[in-house]
């Protein structure tokens, strides 16, 4: 048996809001577990100032929104994490992303802090980097507990940064001490082999962290292609074993194929990134091209054994996940997948503090037709959990018409993403934590492991209700909080 417990996280003071809040991300405070924090693409209420992030000091049940961002109303892509010492970190792309003359956008890294996430005071900048443009920061942040640079935090994140050379752009932004009053950043390219045209790494970029000083990293390397349509790639694996404080960060693991840095797990994957701008997804009405997570066992002693799921098409028109495993720090993997799942985005894995794996995602499923989405089609959100990497069971967290609300902003032109390109999964002790998002129709046939509303809503009738309690509010996506305790 299992607790389950999932949350709708608009505040009932926002009733009326019908926000595409996508591509959602969350963290919790390992020093006190009832604080937490998360994100979506959740514009400030007010129309201006900073961009706001959900804050909930009751264990998930209720949310509230602090705008303590530093960015225009919102922000593009942003993740949170807390250390061991209370501090919250981002990594955000800060809005409003700037443009040269030639319509070429500039994604504008900012790496944030808070000390009090309470006090609604901004976070403070720590790192601010523009250049040619620095996409999807993904971060991850853990506090040393012993030996030298004992209670320091360590903040990693995982970027796709244009900035360096020769087309590899899969970096780590690394601090071994970000809690200092002006912490040092260091910039490292992860990618030893020059990428194919198109000439850089997929926009994925997954750090994972283990408390012996053990940080994996995974991403995406091109290999071919002529377009994103057709392109190319291999699913690469680096590894550091001393907080990065080495001479040559992230070099531990070497091919045997070329003797790069980076353990090739597979390679030549065809790996399309679609849809063209503004037109419908090829997976429901959600894009795909870039999903790949990378989890390490918490435990002491056990740095050595990581998993690894990624996405790829398979055959003509699918998009399938793969889970595959290594026991060896990274040396070998597992042959063959432990999971395969078609038609299926935004995985993402953790191990709680038995060894027990959890794998989440989000699944289409009904008549799969490119740009063509009806009644029959949903989008089902999965957790699976394995003691063994071979027997997994499988908890159905929400499963929502996919044809509603409609991606399209204008005839013939979408807005995306429409679920994002990224979920969350996390674990605290034994219990795991997550964050997805979906189509908010109040029914609680939706959720067959049942669902809390804060905002006003009908589940009699189905319906969302303004402030007023009456007047009704369209189907829109929403962020979903959940914790699951085995």
């Amino acid at each position: 048996m299992v607790q389950v417990t999932v949350v709708n996280m608009i505040p009932q003071s926002l009733s009326g809001e019908t926000n595409n809040d996508s591509e959602p991300n969350l963290t919790v405070n390992p020093v006190n577990p009832l604080q937490m924090a998360a994100s979506a693409f959740t514009p400030n209420p007010a129309g201006a100032g900073d961009a706001p992030i959900f804050v909930s000091i009751d264990g998930g049940n209720t949310w509230f929104l602090q705008t303590i961002v530093p960015s225009d109303q919102m922000t593009a892509d942003i993740t949170l994490r807390f250390s061991g010492t209370n501090h919250l970190y981002a990594g955000i792309i800060r809005t409003p992303i700037q443009q040269d003359a030639n319509g070429n956008l500039h994604p504008r890294l900012n790496i944030l802090r808070s000390d009090n996430i309470q006090s609604g005071q901004k976070m403070k900048v720590l790192v601010d980097r523009t250049g040619a443009g620095v996409d999807q920061p993904y971060i991850q942040a853990t506090s040393k507990n012993s030996g030298a640079g004992a209670a320091k935090d360590v903040v990693i994140v995982g970027d796709n940064d244009f900035n360096q050379p020769g087309g590899r752009t899969a970096t780590m932004d690394v601090s071994v001490d970000a809690a200092a009053a002006r912490p040092a950043f260091n910039k490292i390219d992860i990618d030893s082999r020059k990428p194919a045209i198109p000439s850089a790494d997929a926009p994925s970029i997954r750090p994972a962290i283990h408390s012996d000083g053990t940080i994996y990293g995974a991403f995406l390397h091109t290999v071919g292609g002529s377009n994103l349509s057709n392109i190319l790639r291999s699913v690469i694996v680096v590894r550091d074993d001393n907080w990065t404080m080495g001479a040559n960060p992230f070099t531990a693991l070497k091919d045997p194929s070329d003797g790069f840095a980076g353990r090739i797990l597979v390679s030549n994957r065809l790996i399309p990134f679609l849809p063209p701008q503004g037109q419908p997804g090829p997976i429901g009405q959600e894009r795909i091209g870039s999903h790949i997570t990378i989890a390490v066992d918490p435990r002491p002693n056990e740095s050595g054994s990581v998993y690894v799921a990624w996405a790829d098409r398979v055959g003509t028109d699918d998009y399938t996940l793969h889970v595959r495993s290594s026991s060896d720090r990274g040396v070998t993997w597992s042959p063959n997948d432990l999971l395969t799942i078609t038609n299926a985005l935004n995985p993402a894995l953790a191990i709680n503090s038995d060894g027990l794996i959890g794998f989440l995602y989000q699944q289409y499923t009904g008549p799969l037709s490119p740009g063509i989405v009806t009644a029959s089609n949903q989008w089902v959100t999965h957790l699976r959990l394995s003691a063994d990497g071979i027997n997994w069971n499988d908890l159905v967290l929400a499963q929502v018409p996919a044809n509603a609300p409609s991606a399209m902003i204008s005839p013939g032109v979408f807005g995306l993403p429409y679920l994002g390109d990224y979920l969350h999964l996390l674990t605290i002790n034994k219990d795991f934590y997550g964050i997805f998002s979906a189509n908010n129709t109040p029914n609680q046939s939706h959720f067959p492991n049942g669902v809390a509303y804060q905002r006003n809503h009908d589940f009699n009738t189905g319906r969302l209700l303004d402030m007023d309690g009456t007047s009704l509010v369209d189907i829109s996506i929403d962020p979903f909080f959940f914790k699951v305790t085995p």
